[in-house]
Protein backbone atom coordinates (compact mmCIF):
# COMPACT_ATOMS: atom_id res chain seq x y z
CA UNK A 1 0.00 0.00 0.00
CA UNK A 2 2.84 2.39 0.75
CA UNK A 3 4.48 1.87 -2.61
CA UNK A 4 1.21 2.58 -4.44
CA UNK A 5 0.69 5.76 -2.46
CA UNK A 6 4.26 6.89 -3.06
CA UNK A 7 3.81 6.47 -6.82
CA UNK A 8 0.64 8.54 -6.77
CA UNK A 9 2.33 11.26 -4.72
CA UNK A 10 5.66 11.25 -6.60
CA UNK A 11 7.10 14.61 -7.70
CA UNK A 12 6.66 13.64 -11.36
CA UNK A 13 2.94 12.89 -10.91
CA UNK A 14 2.43 16.03 -8.84
CA UNK A 15 4.14 18.11 -11.53
CA UNK A 16 2.14 16.43 -14.30
CA UNK A 17 -1.11 17.02 -12.40
CA UNK A 18 -0.25 20.69 -11.80
CA UNK A 19 0.38 21.24 -15.51
CA UNK A 20 -2.79 19.40 -16.53
CA UNK A 21 -4.81 21.54 -14.13
CA UNK A 22 -4.13 24.51 -16.42
CA UNK A 23 -6.82 23.15 -18.73
CA UNK A 24 -6.68 24.78 -22.17
CA UNK A 25 -3.29 26.31 -21.32
CA UNK A 26 -1.73 22.97 -20.34
CA UNK A 27 1.35 21.94 -22.36
CA UNK A 28 0.79 19.54 -25.25
CA UNK A 29 3.18 16.59 -24.93
CA UNK A 30 4.02 14.61 -28.05
CA UNK A 31 6.58 12.60 -30.01
CA UNK A 32 7.24 14.15 -33.40
CA UNK A 33 9.73 14.61 -36.20
CA UNK A 34 12.34 17.24 -35.44
CA UNK A 35 14.30 17.79 -38.63
CA UNK A 36 15.06 21.49 -38.27
CA UNK A 37 13.03 22.73 -41.25
CA UNK A 38 11.47 26.11 -40.47
CA UNK A 39 8.97 28.40 -42.10
CA UNK A 40 9.27 32.12 -42.62
CA UNK A 41 7.69 32.95 -39.26
CA UNK A 42 9.44 30.21 -37.27
CA UNK A 43 12.35 30.46 -34.87
CA UNK A 44 14.49 27.34 -34.50
CA UNK A 45 17.50 26.77 -32.26
CA UNK A 46 19.65 23.75 -31.48
CA UNK A 47 20.53 24.00 -27.79
CA UNK A 48 23.82 22.90 -26.21
CA UNK A 49 23.57 19.30 -24.99
CA UNK A 50 25.75 17.88 -22.22
CA UNK A 51 27.20 14.38 -22.77
CA UNK A 52 28.82 11.97 -20.33
CA UNK A 53 31.35 9.39 -21.45
CA UNK A 54 30.67 7.36 -18.30
CA UNK A 55 26.93 7.46 -18.94
CA UNK A 56 27.43 6.32 -22.54
CA UNK A 57 29.57 3.36 -21.44
CA UNK A 58 27.15 2.31 -18.68
CA UNK A 59 24.05 2.57 -20.88
CA UNK A 60 25.82 0.70 -23.68
CA UNK A 61 26.80 -2.08 -21.27
CA UNK A 62 23.25 -2.46 -19.98
CA UNK A 63 21.94 -2.49 -23.55
CA UNK A 64 24.32 -5.31 -24.53
CA UNK A 65 23.52 -7.33 -21.40
CA UNK A 66 19.75 -7.04 -21.83
CA UNK A 67 19.92 -7.81 -25.55
CA UNK A 68 21.57 -11.22 -25.04
CA UNK A 69 18.44 -12.96 -23.56
CA UNK A 70 16.30 -11.42 -26.32
CA UNK A 71 18.36 -12.97 -29.11
CA UNK A 72 18.88 -16.23 -27.19
CA UNK A 73 15.15 -16.82 -26.71
CA UNK A 74 14.47 -15.64 -30.25
CA UNK A 75 16.84 -18.18 -31.77
CA UNK A 76 15.18 -21.04 -29.87
CA UNK A 77 11.60 -19.88 -30.48
CA UNK A 78 11.63 -20.74 -34.17
CA UNK A 79 12.71 -24.35 -33.90
CA UNK A 80 10.99 -27.30 -35.48
CA UNK A 81 7.31 -27.77 -34.63
CA UNK A 82 5.39 -31.05 -34.43
CA UNK A 83 2.10 -29.35 -35.31
CA UNK A 84 0.68 -29.83 -31.83
CA UNK A 85 -0.85 -27.33 -29.45
CA UNK A 86 1.96 -27.66 -26.90
CA UNK A 87 4.55 -26.76 -29.51
CA UNK A 88 2.49 -23.77 -30.66
CA UNK A 89 1.96 -22.60 -27.07
CA UNK A 90 5.70 -22.80 -26.40
CA UNK A 91 6.47 -20.71 -29.48
CA UNK A 92 3.78 -18.14 -28.68
CA UNK A 93 4.95 -17.80 -25.08
CA UNK A 94 8.50 -17.16 -26.28
CA UNK A 95 7.28 -14.54 -28.76
CA UNK A 96 5.14 -12.74 -26.18
CA UNK A 97 8.02 -12.84 -23.69
CA UNK A 98 10.30 -11.35 -26.35
CA UNK A 99 7.79 -8.59 -27.05
CA UNK A 100 7.55 -7.63 -23.38
CA UNK A 101 11.32 -7.86 -22.88
CA UNK A 102 11.94 -5.78 -26.00
CA UNK A 103 10.27 -2.80 -24.31
CA UNK A 104 13.09 -2.67 -21.76
CA UNK A 105 15.68 -3.21 -24.48
CA UNK A 106 14.08 -0.41 -26.50
CA UNK A 107 14.22 1.98 -23.55
CA UNK A 108 17.89 1.15 -23.01
CA UNK A 109 18.57 1.61 -26.74
CA UNK A 110 16.91 5.03 -26.71
CA UNK A 111 18.89 5.95 -23.58
CA UNK A 112 22.16 4.92 -25.24
CA UNK A 113 21.33 6.75 -28.48
CA UNK A 114 20.18 9.80 -26.53
CA UNK A 115 23.41 9.96 -24.53
CA UNK A 116 25.53 9.35 -27.62
CA UNK A 117 23.72 11.35 -30.32
CA UNK A 118 21.10 13.24 -28.30
CA UNK A 119 20.18 16.85 -28.77
CA UNK A 120 17.68 19.38 -27.49
CA UNK A 121 15.92 21.90 -29.70
CA UNK A 122 13.77 24.98 -29.26
CA UNK A 123 11.21 26.14 -31.80
CA UNK A 124 8.68 28.97 -31.81
CA UNK A 125 5.65 28.46 -34.02
CA UNK A 126 2.05 29.67 -33.96
CA UNK A 127 2.50 31.62 -30.70
CA UNK A 128 3.90 28.55 -28.95
CA UNK A 129 7.32 27.62 -27.60
CA UNK A 130 8.19 24.01 -28.41
CA UNK A 131 10.96 22.13 -26.59
CA UNK A 132 12.06 18.68 -27.75
CA UNK A 133 14.77 16.31 -26.60
CA UNK A 134 15.78 13.21 -28.55
CA UNK A 135 18.01 12.06 -31.37
CA UNK A 136 18.47 13.73 -34.77
CA UNK A 137 15.21 13.47 -36.69
CA UNK A 138 12.80 12.70 -33.85
CA UNK A 139 12.21 13.93 -30.34
CA UNK A 140 9.89 14.00 -27.36
CA UNK A 141 8.77 17.25 -25.92
CA UNK A 142 6.04 19.73 -25.16
CA UNK A 143 4.44 22.82 -26.65
CA UNK A 144 3.88 25.79 -24.31
CA UNK A 145 1.44 28.65 -24.94
CA UNK A 146 3.20 32.01 -25.22
CA UNK A 147 0.70 33.78 -22.93
CA UNK A 148 1.84 31.65 -19.99
CA UNK A 149 5.61 32.08 -20.38
CA UNK A 150 7.24 34.06 -17.57
CA UNK A 151 10.70 34.90 -16.17
CA UNK A 152 13.23 33.57 -18.71
CA UNK A 153 16.50 33.11 -16.82
CA UNK A 154 19.75 31.15 -16.42
CA UNK A 155 19.94 28.56 -13.64
CA UNK A 156 22.87 26.82 -11.94
CA UNK A 157 21.65 23.72 -10.07
CA UNK A 158 23.57 21.63 -7.56
CA UNK A 159 25.16 18.48 -8.97
CA UNK A 160 23.07 16.27 -6.65
CA UNK A 161 19.75 17.79 -7.67
CA UNK A 162 17.37 16.28 -10.22
CA UNK A 163 18.53 18.75 -12.88
CA UNK A 164 22.19 18.51 -11.91
CA UNK A 165 23.04 16.63 -15.10
CA UNK A 166 22.17 19.76 -17.08
CA UNK A 167 24.77 21.94 -15.42
CA UNK A 168 24.20 25.63 -16.16
CA UNK A 169 20.97 25.81 -18.15
CA UNK A 170 17.95 27.99 -18.93
CA UNK A 171 14.50 28.03 -17.36
CA UNK A 172 11.16 29.81 -17.34
CA UNK A 173 8.00 29.75 -15.23
CA UNK A 174 4.83 28.20 -16.57
CA UNK A 175 1.93 28.53 -14.18
CA UNK A 176 3.25 27.34 -10.83
CA UNK A 177 5.94 25.11 -12.37
CA UNK A 178 9.49 25.77 -13.54
CA UNK A 179 10.49 24.41 -16.94
CA UNK A 180 14.21 23.76 -17.57
CA UNK A 181 15.88 23.45 -20.96
CA UNK A 182 19.38 23.32 -22.40
CA UNK A 183 22.54 22.06 -20.67
CA UNK A 184 26.12 23.20 -20.15
CA UNK A 185 25.33 26.70 -21.42
CA UNK A 186 28.00 29.30 -20.71
CA UNK A 187 27.07 32.80 -19.61
CA UNK A 188 27.65 34.46 -22.98
CA UNK A 189 25.58 31.92 -24.94
CA UNK A 190 22.84 31.97 -22.30
CA UNK A 191 22.62 35.78 -22.46
CA UNK A 192 22.31 35.66 -26.25
CA UNK A 193 19.49 33.05 -26.16
CA UNK A 194 17.64 34.82 -23.35
CA UNK A 195 17.81 38.13 -25.16
CA UNK A 196 16.24 36.57 -28.27
CA UNK A 197 13.45 34.94 -26.24
CA UNK A 198 12.71 38.12 -24.32
CA UNK A 199 12.54 40.08 -27.54
CA UNK A 200 10.18 37.55 -29.11
CA UNK A 201 7.82 37.25 -26.15
CA UNK A 202 8.27 40.55 -24.28
CA UNK A 203 7.20 38.96 -20.99
CA UNK A 204 10.39 38.51 -19.02
CA UNK A 205 9.49 40.97 -16.23
CA UNK A 206 5.87 39.98 -15.69
CA UNK A 207 4.90 37.97 -12.59
CA UNK A 208 3.88 34.31 -12.93
CA UNK A 209 0.30 33.70 -14.05
CA UNK A 210 -1.99 31.83 -11.70
CA UNK A 211 -5.20 30.47 -13.20
CA UNK A 212 -8.00 29.35 -10.92
CA UNK A 213 -10.04 26.23 -11.61
CA UNK A 214 -13.12 28.41 -12.15
CA UNK A 215 -11.35 30.36 -14.91
CA UNK A 216 -10.24 27.12 -16.57
CA UNK A 217 -13.78 25.71 -16.51
CA UNK A 218 -15.25 28.96 -17.84
CA UNK A 219 -12.70 29.09 -20.65
CA UNK A 220 -13.37 25.48 -21.62
CA UNK A 221 -17.13 26.11 -21.60
CA UNK A 222 -16.72 29.15 -23.85
CA UNK A 223 -14.53 27.22 -26.26
CA UNK A 224 -16.99 24.34 -26.31
CA UNK A 225 -19.91 26.64 -27.05
CA UNK A 226 -18.02 28.13 -30.02
CA UNK A 227 -16.36 25.02 -31.48
CA UNK A 228 -19.05 22.41 -30.92
CA UNK A 229 -22.67 22.32 -32.05
CA UNK A 230 -25.40 22.30 -29.44
CA UNK A 231 -26.02 18.79 -28.07
CA UNK A 232 -29.03 16.93 -29.36
CA UNK A 233 -31.89 16.80 -26.81
CA UNK A 234 -31.66 13.01 -26.70
CA UNK A 235 -27.93 12.96 -25.85
CA UNK A 236 -28.51 12.78 -22.09
CA UNK A 237 -31.10 10.04 -22.55
CA UNK A 238 -28.68 8.03 -24.71
CA UNK A 239 -25.98 8.30 -22.03
CA UNK A 240 -28.44 7.12 -19.38
CA UNK A 241 -29.74 4.34 -21.62
CA UNK A 242 -26.24 2.92 -22.02
CA UNK A 243 -25.86 2.19 -18.29
CA UNK A 244 -27.56 -0.09 -15.79
CA UNK A 245 -28.75 -3.66 -16.09
CA UNK A 246 -31.23 -2.74 -18.82
CA UNK A 247 -28.75 -0.53 -20.68
CA UNK A 248 -27.86 -1.30 -24.28
CA UNK A 249 -24.37 -2.57 -23.49
CA UNK A 250 -25.65 -4.77 -20.63
CA UNK A 251 -28.35 -6.31 -22.83
CA UNK A 252 -25.77 -6.97 -25.55
CA UNK A 253 -23.50 -8.65 -22.98
CA UNK A 254 -26.34 -10.87 -21.75
CA UNK A 255 -27.28 -11.83 -25.32
CA UNK A 256 -23.69 -12.77 -26.16
CA UNK A 257 -23.39 -14.89 -23.00
CA UNK A 258 -26.61 -16.76 -23.81
CA UNK A 259 -25.54 -17.75 -27.33
CA UNK A 260 -23.40 -20.68 -26.03
CA UNK A 261 -26.67 -22.15 -24.73
CA UNK A 262 -27.69 -22.83 -28.33
CA UNK A 263 -24.37 -24.59 -28.89
CA UNK A 264 -25.01 -26.80 -25.87
CA UNK A 265 -28.67 -27.49 -26.64
CA UNK A 266 -28.52 -27.78 -30.44
CA UNK A 267 -24.95 -28.70 -31.36
CA UNK A 268 -23.80 -30.83 -28.44
CA UNK A 269 -21.04 -28.56 -27.13
CA UNK A 270 -19.08 -30.06 -24.26
CA UNK A 271 -17.36 -28.48 -21.27
CA UNK A 272 -14.07 -28.26 -23.20
CA UNK A 273 -15.72 -26.26 -25.99
CA UNK A 274 -17.28 -23.85 -23.49
CA UNK A 275 -13.96 -23.34 -21.70
CA UNK A 276 -12.17 -22.69 -24.99
CA UNK A 277 -14.80 -20.11 -25.97
CA UNK A 278 -14.55 -18.25 -22.68
CA UNK A 279 -10.77 -18.33 -22.99
CA UNK A 280 -11.06 -16.72 -26.43
CA UNK A 281 -13.30 -14.01 -24.96
CA UNK A 282 -10.34 -12.95 -22.84
CA UNK A 283 -8.47 -12.18 -26.06
CA UNK A 284 -11.39 -9.97 -27.14
CA UNK A 285 -11.19 -8.10 -23.82
CA UNK A 286 -7.45 -7.66 -24.37
CA UNK A 287 -8.06 -6.19 -27.84
CA UNK A 288 -10.48 -3.55 -26.55
CA UNK A 289 -8.17 -2.80 -23.62
CA UNK A 290 -5.46 -1.96 -26.15
CA UNK A 291 -7.93 0.31 -27.98
CA UNK A 292 -8.69 2.09 -24.69
CA UNK A 293 -4.98 2.50 -23.97
CA UNK A 294 -4.53 4.13 -27.39
CA UNK A 295 -7.31 6.60 -26.60
CA UNK A 296 -5.99 7.42 -23.12
CA UNK A 297 -2.24 7.43 -23.69
CA UNK A 298 -1.93 8.45 -27.36
CA UNK A 299 1.81 8.50 -28.08
CA UNK A 300 2.69 6.76 -24.77
CA UNK A 301 1.00 3.60 -26.08
CA UNK A 302 4.21 3.12 -28.10
CA UNK A 303 5.77 2.11 -24.77
CA UNK A 304 2.82 0.67 -22.86
CA UNK A 305 1.23 -1.12 -25.83
CA UNK A 306 4.01 -3.67 -26.60
CA UNK A 307 4.51 -4.32 -22.89
CA UNK A 308 0.79 -4.98 -22.42
CA UNK A 309 0.55 -7.24 -25.49
CA UNK A 310 3.60 -9.20 -24.36
CA UNK A 311 2.46 -9.56 -20.75
CA UNK A 312 -1.20 -10.20 -21.56
CA UNK A 313 -0.31 -12.58 -24.39
CA UNK A 314 1.91 -14.65 -22.08
CA UNK A 315 -0.91 -14.63 -19.52
CA UNK A 316 -3.30 -15.93 -22.19
CA UNK A 317 -0.91 -18.72 -23.20
CA UNK A 318 -0.43 -19.90 -19.61
CA UNK A 319 -4.19 -19.63 -19.13
CA UNK A 320 -4.74 -21.92 -22.13
CA UNK A 321 -2.39 -24.52 -20.70
CA UNK A 322 -4.24 -24.28 -17.39
CA UNK A 323 -7.57 -24.86 -19.15
CA UNK A 324 -6.10 -27.74 -21.11
CA UNK A 325 -4.59 -29.30 -17.97
CA UNK A 326 -7.96 -29.24 -16.18
CA UNK A 327 -10.26 -30.13 -19.07
CA UNK A 328 -7.88 -31.73 -21.58
CA UNK A 329 -9.85 -34.97 -21.66
CA UNK A 330 -12.83 -33.04 -22.93
CA UNK A 331 -10.82 -31.25 -25.61
CA UNK A 332 -9.11 -34.23 -27.23
CA UNK A 333 -8.54 -37.93 -26.72
CA UNK A 334 -4.81 -37.82 -27.52
CA UNK A 335 -2.00 -36.49 -25.33
CA UNK A 336 -1.67 -33.41 -27.51
CA UNK A 337 -4.09 -31.48 -29.70
CA UNK A 338 -3.26 -30.89 -33.36
CA UNK A 339 -3.40 -27.22 -34.22
CA UNK A 340 -5.74 -28.02 -37.13
CA UNK A 341 -8.24 -29.46 -34.65
CA UNK A 342 -8.04 -26.32 -32.51
CA UNK A 343 -8.73 -24.17 -35.60
CA UNK A 344 -11.76 -26.33 -36.41
CA UNK A 345 -13.07 -25.77 -32.88
CA UNK A 346 -12.76 -22.01 -33.31
CA UNK A 347 -14.57 -22.17 -36.67
CA UNK A 348 -17.39 -24.02 -34.94
CA UNK A 349 -17.55 -21.36 -32.21
CA UNK A 350 -17.17 -18.40 -34.61
CA UNK A 351 -20.76 -17.09 -34.22
CA UNK A 352 -20.53 -17.07 -30.41
CA UNK A 353 -17.05 -15.50 -30.50
CA UNK A 354 -18.28 -12.83 -32.95
CA UNK A 355 -21.15 -12.08 -30.55
CA UNK A 356 -18.67 -11.47 -27.73
CA UNK A 357 -16.62 -9.21 -30.01
CA UNK A 358 -19.70 -7.16 -30.89
CA UNK A 359 -20.88 -7.04 -27.26
CA UNK A 360 -17.58 -5.66 -25.95
CA UNK A 361 -17.46 -3.31 -28.94
CA UNK A 362 -20.86 -1.89 -27.99
CA UNK A 363 -19.64 -1.32 -24.44
CA UNK A 364 -16.50 0.36 -25.77
CA UNK A 365 -18.49 2.74 -27.98
CA UNK A 366 -21.40 3.52 -25.66
CA UNK A 367 -19.59 3.58 -22.31
CA UNK A 368 -15.89 4.26 -22.80
CA UNK A 369 -16.29 6.71 -25.69
CA UNK A 370 -19.94 7.75 -25.37
CA UNK A 371 -19.79 8.50 -21.63
CA UNK A 372 -16.17 9.77 -21.81
CA UNK A 373 -14.89 7.16 -19.35
CA UNK A 374 -11.37 7.78 -20.65
CA UNK A 375 -11.27 11.23 -19.05
CA UNK A 376 -9.10 11.39 -15.96
CA UNK A 377 -7.91 7.79 -16.36
CA UNK A 378 -4.23 6.87 -16.47
CA UNK A 379 -2.96 4.44 -19.10
CA UNK A 380 -1.22 2.32 -16.43
CA UNK A 381 -4.54 1.98 -14.59
CA UNK A 382 -6.30 0.90 -17.78
CA UNK A 383 -3.57 -1.62 -18.57
CA UNK A 384 -4.21 -3.54 -15.35
CA UNK A 385 -8.01 -3.35 -15.45
CA UNK A 386 -8.83 -6.48 -17.54
CA UNK A 387 -7.01 -8.86 -15.18
CA UNK A 388 -9.43 -8.31 -12.31
CA UNK A 389 -12.47 -8.98 -14.46
CA UNK A 390 -10.93 -12.03 -16.13
CA UNK A 391 -9.82 -13.59 -12.83
CA UNK A 392 -13.33 -13.23 -11.35
CA UNK A 393 -14.91 -14.59 -14.52
CA UNK A 394 -12.65 -17.60 -14.84
CA UNK A 395 -12.69 -18.55 -11.17
CA UNK A 396 -16.45 -18.79 -11.62
CA UNK A 397 -16.34 -20.88 -14.80
CA UNK A 398 -13.60 -23.20 -13.48
CA UNK A 399 -15.69 -23.84 -10.37
CA UNK A 400 -18.66 -24.52 -12.63
CA UNK A 401 -16.50 -26.70 -14.88
CA UNK A 402 -15.60 -28.99 -11.99
CA UNK A 403 -19.30 -29.13 -11.12
CA UNK A 404 -20.11 -30.24 -14.67
CA UNK A 405 -17.50 -32.99 -14.59
CA UNK A 406 -18.66 -34.19 -11.18
CA UNK A 407 -22.34 -34.53 -12.12
CA UNK A 408 -23.76 -37.39 -14.17
CA UNK A 409 -26.17 -35.05 -15.94
CA UNK A 410 -23.88 -32.77 -17.99
CA UNK A 411 -26.59 -30.80 -19.83
CA UNK A 412 -28.17 -29.13 -16.75
CA UNK A 413 -24.70 -28.53 -15.34
CA UNK A 414 -23.53 -26.85 -18.56
CA UNK A 415 -26.57 -24.59 -18.48
CA UNK A 416 -25.76 -23.74 -14.86
CA UNK A 417 -22.13 -23.00 -15.83
CA UNK A 418 -23.19 -20.56 -18.54
CA UNK A 419 -25.60 -18.81 -16.17
CA UNK A 420 -22.92 -18.56 -13.46
CA UNK A 421 -20.53 -17.01 -15.94
CA UNK A 422 -23.24 -14.60 -17.12
CA UNK A 423 -23.91 -13.43 -13.56
CA UNK A 424 -20.20 -12.92 -12.80
CA UNK A 425 -19.58 -11.13 -16.09
CA UNK A 426 -22.63 -8.86 -15.74
CA UNK A 427 -21.74 -7.97 -12.16
CA UNK A 428 -18.18 -7.00 -13.18
CA UNK A 429 -19.56 -4.98 -16.10
CA UNK A 430 -22.01 -3.03 -13.92
CA UNK A 431 -19.43 -2.45 -11.18
CA UNK A 432 -16.88 -1.12 -13.66
CA UNK A 433 -19.20 1.35 -15.36
CA UNK A 434 -21.27 2.40 -12.36
CA UNK A 435 -18.02 3.29 -10.57
CA UNK A 436 -17.16 5.69 -13.37
CA UNK A 437 -20.65 7.11 -13.40
CA UNK A 438 -20.61 7.89 -9.70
Amino acid sequence: MKSTGSRKNSPFRARHKALRSLGMMAPNFSVALDIGMIGRHDFYLKLPFRRSAVGILISGGFLAAFSIPLFTVGSSAFGESDGGLFSLVSTLFSLFWMLGWSVGVGVLALTFLGMTFGRETLRIRDNRLILRIGIPGIGFGASYHADMLRQFRRASPEETSGTGWRGDHLAFDYGSETIQFGSAIDAERAQDILQKLRTLFLMQDQPPVKISKTEVVDAMDRKKSVDEPAPHPSAANEATFSTGIFGFSSLALMAANLIPLFGVLLDGWRIGDIMLLFWAESAVIGFYTLCKMCKIGRWSVLFYGPFFVGHYGAFMVVHLLFIYGLFGSELASSSDIPVTEVLQDFVQMAPALLAFFISHGISYLSNFLGRHEYQGREISEQMGQPYKRIVIMHVTIIFGGFLVMALNTPLPALVLLILLKLIADLKSHLTEHSAKKS
